[in-house]
Parts: C-alpha cells; sequence; structure tokens
C-alpha cells in the first residue's frame, strides 16, 4: 500500500511537472540567436507563408525579403498569394545599421502565436535589395515594426500605414502591446526567448504598487526622458551616496518634502543625455550611450572589474571584441542603474536596475566533446556602446522586466518580469524642481492638445486664403480707385462732352 502511494505520488508529481514545463514552454512566442534582436513567427498572404520577423520598437513598418539571399533561401513568395494588392509604389528604409528598398503591398497578416489579436489585411514593405540590414546566418527574414507612422518607411507620394494602426482599425479600438524579454535561459545557452503580448487599452489597469510609467516625450520613435545612468558599486543600496558613482550622480538631499527625501538629478548629464533623442529600441541590441557617457561608465566598470579575479583586455570594453573562458562565468561587477522621468510628476523619477548578466552578454557557447577530450568556449561582449549623442535603451536594456507599451495614452510601463536576470524597478524619487525644464526635455502634449492646435492652424490657413481670395475680387476696384482719371485739360471739344453726357442719360 504503501509503495503504491509512493508510486502515485511520484506520478503525480511527473504530471505535475510535465504540465509546468508545458505552460513554461508556450509563454514563449519570441526567439533569437546570440547578438541578434528577438524575432516571431508571422503568416502571410494566403496560402499562408511562414515566416520570421524582428519585433521592433524603433520603426514603424512590416517589411519583408522577398528574394533568395546567399546565406537564406527562405523569402516572401509575391506570386504565390492569391490575395495580395500591388500599387507600385517604391519605399525605402534606412537604420542606424542598414538600408533597404522595396515595393509596397497589402496583404493578409497573422500571428499564430496571438490567438486573440485577428487576421487583418495591412501595408507590407516587400525588400528587394538591401545592404547590411540582414545578418549571415540570422533566422528572420524581416522585421515588424511597432512605433509610430512617422519613423516608417517612406516614398513619394505614399503613406505606408503600420500592423498595429490596422488591428486598431479593424477592432475599432486602440491597442496595446507588452515584451517580456528573458535572455538566455541559462549561462551554457546562447539562445534567448520572451513574449509578445497585445492588449485591450480598456483592459489595461494601472497598478502603481508593480509598474512605473514613463512618458512618451514625442510620439516618433518612443522618445522617453532619461536622466542619468549610473554604476552602483552596492545594487542593494542605490542611493546611498558613499556607495554611488559620479556618473550622471544622483544627490542625495537632506530637505525633506512632506516627509519625502528630496534626491538632484545632475543638469548637465541629463540634458547631455537627451540631447539629440533617448528611446526604447527592441530591435537594438545594447545599451547606446553618448561617446563621453560611454567612455565614464565603460571606465568605471573596467575599474571594478580589475578588483575582481577575472582578466578582461581592453579591446573588450572599448572596440567590441568578444572576450573567451573555457568556462561559463558568474560575473560579480557591479550593477547599472538607469533613472527615467516618471510620469505621475515632473519633479519624479524612477531607476532601472540592471544587473551584470545584461550588459555582459553571451554570444556564444559550445561545450563539444573531439577526439581531445572536451572543447568548451564560452564568449561574451559588453552590452554598452558609444552611441554619438543619442541615447538608445536597445533590449539589453529590458530583459529581465516586463516593457508595456500604451500608444495611445503615451506611456511605456516597466515592472519585474518573473524570467530572465534579476532585474529591478525602483521608485517613484522626488526631486525639487520639474525635470523636463531642468534636462529641456519635450514637455508631452496630448492627442486633444494636438487635434484642438491642428484646428487652430487649418483655421488660419483658410482665413489666409479666403482673405486672398477677396482681395482678388477686389484688385480691380482697388485699381481704379487708386488710378482715377485726372479732370482734362478744359481745351477738349465740346462734341466730346456731348457724346459723355448721351452716353450717361
Amino acid at each position: 500500500m504503501i509503495m503504491l502511494s509512493r508510486i502515485y505520488i511520484t506520478q503525480l508529481i511527473l504530471i505535475i511537472f510535465l504540465f509546468n514545463n508545458k505552460c513554461a514552454a508556450e509563454e514563449y512566442n519570441l526567439y533569437g540567436e546570440a547578438g541578434q534582436a528577438y524575432a516571431i513567427e508571422i503568416i502571410l498572404g494566403n496560402p499562408g507563408q511562414k515566416l520570421n520577423v524582428i519585433v521592433d520598437t524603433g520603426s514603424a513598418t512590416l517589411a519583408v525579403a522577398s528574394y533568395p539571399r546567399p546565406d537564406s533561401n527562405i523569402y516572401f513568395h509575391i506570386e504565390n498569394s492569391t490575395t495580395i494588392y500591388e500599387n507600385g509604389k517604391e519605399v525605402q528604409a534606412k537604420y542606424s545599421q542598414g538600408t533597404w528598398v522595396g515595393k509596397l503591398v497589402s496583404d493578409l497578416v497573422h500571428f499564430p502565436s496571438l490567438p486573440s489579436v485577428p487576421e487583418v489585411r495591412c501595408d507590407i514593405a516587400l525588400i528587394t535589395k538591401s545592404h547590411k540590414f540582414f545578418m549571415n546566418g540570422s533566422g528572420w527574414q524581416g522585421l515588424l515594426g511597432l512605433a509610430y507612422l512617422p519613423v516608417g518607411a517612406w516614398g513619394e507620394n505614399v503613406i505606408v500605414g503600420s500592423w498595429l494602426d490596422s488591428v486598431d482599425h479593424m477592432l475599432n479600438k486602440p491597442m496595446s502591446f507588452e515584451l517580456k524579454l528573458c535572455g538566455a535561459q541559462g549561462p551554457t545557452n546562447a539562445t534567448h526567448y520572451g513574449n509578445l503580448g497585445v492588449l485591450d487599452d480598456q483592459e489595461i489597469v494601472k497598478d502603481k504598487n508593480v509598474m512605473f510609467r514613463t512618458p512618451i516625450l514625442r510620439k516618433h520613435w518612443f522618445v522617453i526622458g532619461v536622466l542619468s545612468i549610473r554604476v552602483l558599486t552596492d545594487a542593494t543600496v542605490p542611493f546611498i551616496a558613499p556607495n554611488m558613482s559620479n556618473v550622471g550622480s544622483v544627490s542625495k538631499s537632506t530637505n525633506e518634502t512632506n516627509g519625502k527625501v528630496l534626491y538632484e538629478i545632475n543638469e548637465k548629464t541629463c540634458q547631455r543625455l537627451n540631447e539629440q533623442k533617448s528611446i526604447v529600441d527592441s530591435g537594438t541590441t545594447n545599451i547606446r550611450l553618448p561617446d563621453e557617457m560611454f567612455s565614464k561608465v565603460v571606465s568605471e566598470l573596467r575599474n571594478a572589474a580589475r578588483m575582481t579575479n577575472v582578466l578582461i583586455l581592453d579591446e573588450f570594453w572599448y572596440q567590441g571584441e568578444a572576450a573567451c573562458w573555457p568556462e561559463p562565468q558568474e560575473w560579480s561587477l557591479p550593477w547599472l542603474a538607469i533613472d527615467l522621468l516618471d510620469s505621475d510628476a515632473e519633479n519624479q523619477f524612477f531607476t532601472l536596475e540592471i544587473p551584470p548578466q545584461n550588459y555582459m552578454r553571451i554570444v556564444s557557447a559550445r561545450n563539444n566533446s573531439g577526439e581531445s577530450g572536451t572543447v568548451s568556449e564560452f564568449c561574451y561582449k559588453l552590452g554598452i556602446e558609444a552611441g554619438g549623442k543619442e541615447t538608445v535603451l536597445g533590449y539589453t536594456a529590458m530583459e529581465g522586466l516586463q516593457v508595456l507599451f500604451n500608444r495611445s495614452a503615451g506611456w511605456i510601463g516597466w515592472q519585474t518580469s518573473n524570467c530572465g536576470p534579476n532585474a529591478r524597478v525602483s521608485g517613484p524619487y522626488n526631486t525639487s524642481t520639474s525635470l523636463l525644464v531642468r534636462c529641456k526635455l519635450i514637455e508631452p502634449i496630448s492627442d486633444s492638445a494636438i487635434s484642438i492646435k491642428a484646428a487652430q492652424w487649418t483655421l488660419f490657413v483658410i482665413s489666409i486664403i479666403a482673405l486672398g481670395v477677396l482681395v482678388y475680387l477686389l484688385a480691380p476696384c482697388i485699381k481704379m480707385f487708386i488710378l482715377k482719371p485726372l479732370p482734362r485739360s478744359q481745351q477738349i471739344s465740346l462734341s466730346q462732352a456731348a457724346l459723355v453726357e448721351q452716353e450717361a442719360y
């Protein structure tokens, strides 16, 4: 009887384990190889053709390859779709790395892993030629742009619609999307996993205890306010001054307002970070910083690494080269803190706390047994790079977090995730003055305000046109008034004077 009970319990545990594994496996619909962004399976046309596209918050167009490449023969066959519509327009796009040219079509689009999202007809850019856009050996054939239309592909006299806008139009309501990026599932696995979800805006319930929101300052890219980036020597106490680096410093004030401790953001630092733009871009791998900020952050990380027993060459820190070891590394490097503007108040911010597992990216993991025994190699690259004058939070800053993009309301929500690195979100923290003013950020404009301004400009233009038409119609009268004939000489003949009088009668 006891043996039967043990067998029953063992079987029950096995069933629960398999069920949990199945549920966990079904949760992921994003995949990517080392150094590549997260991709999702998509079905285009009728009959459907399966492709993989990158989930990209740095663009707005659905674009896929329509020709074979030397490293891949997977592409969209335009001749096989019976539902495609071609308008003959050429479109193009340019990215921070790579360009492409293609033709604009529309066809049916469906995502098997998003059962709540209906199949829609939307614009698609079929890429006909590209330069440094597709990566050799990449497992994706295009990208799915999720940003706003101003950063979509462009062409002469053509507006390229987005997939999300098509979904909004079909459902007759705005939709948000959420990215949960989990990174690699272990120190010996370079493949990363995640999940894309699409949510009804009306069903999103704001919970201040678990989600922090930063405003979208400009609806092109997802432009936000990045206030500082800091190297934490003690990640458990991110705001105690003795344990804090001076890179993009946040100083603790002794003043208190209504019992709240005030922190001060460095004015020059936040202005420098947002000088060109600061965006959230899942299509970019690394965290990009303005050149001066990059040098300061990397210098502090390099100095901290010297205190460990792991030798890391300068080429790794400053030249983007990989560093390899015969065994996976357990990093004891400092955490990074990225401070973001809070949407609840102009003088508030919150902090993304990024562990070293995020920015020490594993790019290859090999553990093979050959004739000479076990051959192991685990290679890493730094997930931070110089970005000129712009700041980009690539997916390195998003792994271990759930990031909700509410396009219609104009905010991005951040909270800790149940998968991936042990990233955290803390705050909110208060400052004494408006961060919009101090950091010279673009104040967000509501959709209603934009509509009012558009109406005012439209009325102004109509008034100018009406005034121009009125002046045109009155021009002959004005001309006659200005050029009124002067009295003629008294030497005029009586016959001419009589003729005028007769015409008057």
